[in-house]
């Protein structure tokens, strides 16, 4: 097995009474700096509100439980957007948009987890967040001087209005904030709900799959990258395939657990390893991967840095295997033409994903 490619989880980099942040870090998938992707997950406790901040990273983020208020400003808008975000969301969210994030549940957690592009991030590999506000914010790099100067107040005022957070990153709220309410019309074509994107293949006990592209969410048209949503049923087979125009693809496990092998060009096995919520791996580019889900099923939120992703099965129905002449496959596998139509009556009976049944010795 090849370390490079050896699912890991996410590092904590904050904790608080609020809520933590972690992140997956280039040092630990070297994957993730030669792809220039990177990765995240957010957790806000009841009353917990991350500050306003600014990423270094275009990146989608999908819901994995919870609800929360996301305030969003993109660069170039005079007025900011207030969002809704709720279990099973995916949000697109463009470099240098100032975002906050606020759990106003009172007896529940929020997570999400983030997938972004990092080629033009402060290091390729990781993504990083620039505060407004907190004991980390940016302000604090200026002088009293300056910042009471441009903001046209006294110097004790700056000093106050400045220096009065020593939080950082993520706080708690002693009591509810009023008056932030959500509209449909701020998440038109920034946010997207798994249950509402058509599925391009759902497959009776076996899966389905679904793409989020720029024609289901407008945001993605600026980015690199689409969005795909996976869900394995028990036992159930994802079967092997590449993507043919030398995309990479980064996988976070949101439920369940299973079986991965991925195979290199050149034949070897690069990967074989059990996953399971909460882990992090990657599909580099002309590699072939399968899964194979365990007794709960699995489910995945990936990111393909292709903006219409061209996968190419290397079994099934529609793959090249079962759509070569008996002849040629004969020959190339040196096998009887018993076992060849074996191959296409029985390989032909699924694709992409394969039930139980169909797997079975």
């Amino acid at each position: 097995m090849a370390a490079e490619l050896s699912p890991t989880l996410s590092k904590s980099i904050f904790e608080g009474a609020g809520g933590s942040y972690a992140t997956w870090s280039g040092a630990d998938l070297p994957l993730l700096t030669d792809a220039k992707l990177g990765g995240g997950k957010l957790v806000l406790k009841p009353l917990g509100l991350a500050l306003p901040h600014y990423s270094d990273s275009s990146k989608v983020g999908y819901v994995l439980e919870g609800r929360a208020v996301v305030g969003l400003t993109l660069y170039g808008e005079t007025k900011q957007r207030i969002l809704l975000l709720e279990k099973g969301d995916v949000v697109a969210l463009v470099m240098g948009s100032l975002t906050w994030w606020y759990n106003e549940e009172e007896d529940s957690d929020f997570s999400i987890a983030f997938l972004g592009d990092t080629a033009t991030a402060v290091r390729p590999g990781d993504i990083a967040y620039f505060f407004l506000a907190g004991s980390l914010g940016v302000l604090h790099g200026f002088s009293t001087e300056f910042l009471s100067r441009a903001c046209g107040i006294r110097d004790a005022e700056a000093e106050e209005l400045f220096g009065s957070q020593p939080g950082a990153l993520i706080i708690t709220l002693q009591q509810k904030l009023p008056g932030l309410r959500a509209t449909r019309a701020d998440s038109e074509g920034i946010v997207v709900n798994a249950e509402r994107v058509a599925a391009y293949i759902d497959v009776k006990s076996g899966g389905c799959a679904a793409s989020v592209t720029r024609d289901e969410l407008a945001a993605l048209g600026g980015f690199r990258f689409s969005v795909d949503l996976i869900r394995l049923e028990p036992n159930a087979v994802r079967l092997p395939g590449f993507f043919v125009d030398a995309a990479v693809q980064l996988i976070y496990v949101a439920k369940g657990s299973g079986r991965v092998q991925i195979a290199g060009t050149d034949g070897n096995r690069a990967l074989d390893a059990e996953v399971k919520e909460g882990y992090l791996f990657g599909l580099p580019k002309f590699f072939a991967m399968s899964v194979i889900a365990g007794g709960e099923g699995m489910e995945w939120f990936s990111i393909i840095t292709s903006p219409r992703p061209a996968f190419e099965q290397l079994t099934g129905r529609t793959s090249e295997l079962n759509m070569l002449p008996s002849q040629i496959l004969e020959s190339s596998l040196n096998v009887t033409p018993d076992l060849v139509k074996l191959l296409k009556t029985n390989g032909s009976a699924h694709d992409v994903f394969a039930p139980p049944s169909q797997t079975r010795n």
